[in-house]
């Protein structure tokens, strides 16, 4: 995937991101939020 299929990529996310209802959006938001813990955690067990 070339540097600008991506970008159309994560734009066209991005616009389906914005039309979801906010439930779902928060849904989205707390999975992203675990993902980041998960690997901070990973990470420091790493170190």
């Amino acid at each position: 995937m070339t540097k600008e299929e991506r970008k159309e990529f994560i734009e066209k996310l991005i616009k389906k991101f914005i039309k979801l209802p906010e439930s779902e959006k928060s849904f989205v938001a707390g999975y992203m939020a675990g993902k980041e813990e998960e690997r901070a955690k990973w990470k420091k067990k790493m170190a």
